[in-house]
Order: C-alpha cells, then structure tokens, then sequence
C-alpha cells in the first residue's frame, strides 16, 4: 500500500504564493516615496507672484513630476508679523508643467524671523493630469537674489520626498 507525500504539493503551493506574492509587493516598493528637490525663482512684479520652476531627484527621473515648468500663487494669507519679529505666511502655489502633463498644487507654511530668515514647510494638495494622486511633503529655505535690490525676486528650495 502505497501512502501518498503531501510534501512536494505543499512546498509548490507555498513557492506559487510567494511568487504570486513577489509580483504584487514589487510594484508597490517601486512606488515609494522618492527624493525631489525643487527650485523656484519667483517675480514679485505683480499680483499674484509668478515664477518658473527646476525639479531634480528620482522622483523627476521615475516621472513622478515634471523637470521644468511655472508657478502661480493661488493664495497668500498673513499672520503676526506685530512683533516686528517673526510672520507667519500660508502660500499656496500652482505648478504647471511645460510638457503639459498636468498641474500640482503645493501648500507652503512660511516662518519668517526678521533675525534669521526665511524656512517654510510644504505639502502636496492636489493635481490634475499625469499629476492626480500625487503626494509628497518636505521643507525649505528662501533666498534672496543678487539682482533683487528691490524686492523683486527670490528662490524657494524645496527639499522633501514624493510617490
């Protein structure tokens, strides 16, 4: 009488799960949250600010977002600032990208110390396009240009991460 090896059955059927299992979580960790670095040179020539935009870092290179494209300020709100210390300025910006695959929207809480400067925290709202379920958050410093000697000009750099 012969007793049958369940053995091999079970060993196939857990190597099938985990291949199966493989497939599915590969993906995902290839989605992850990526590096980006972003930098905006925004003109204060008129209402609302404007500006063009650089983005470098995996999440550029994996197509998250876009390399190239502009700003607008969507919102600008203002908080203390009495002191003649420290302000406190909600932003929020829209980027366009140049190669028309779609718009994000990035929420920017600026902390501004007189003494010290300018740093800022920012989170992704919303997207549009290729851009619809983006997501992502960071922070970053504000500096002032060489050629503005009137208020002009300055450079945003965001540093964060996006999937």
């Amino acid at each position: 009488m012969r007793i049958p090896h369940r053995r091999p059955r079970l060993l196939i059927a857990a190597l099938g799960a985990s291949i199966g299992l493989m497939t599915v979580i590969a993906p995902v960790a290839a989605t992850g949250p990526q590096p980006v670095t972003i930098d905006v040179v925004n003109t204060f020539a008129g209402d609302p600010t404007t500006g063009t935009f650089t983005a470098v870092g995996s999440a550029v290179d994996s197509g998250l977002i876009c390399p190239v494209g502009t700003i607008v300020d969507t919102r600008n709100g203002f908080a203390g600032g009495q002191s003649g210390r420290k302000l406190q300025i909600l932003v929020i910006k829209e980027f366009t990208c140049d190669d028309g695959s779609g718009t994000f929207f990035i929420k920017m809480q600026v902390h501004i110390d007189f003494a010290t400067g300018e740093t800022f925290t920012w989170v992704v709202l919303s997207g549009t396009g290729a851009y619809g379920h983006l997501q992502g958050s960071g922070d970053g410093v504000t500096a002032s240009l060489p050629d503005d000697i009137f208020g002009g000009h300055n450079r945003n750099t965001y540093t964060g991460f996006l999937n």
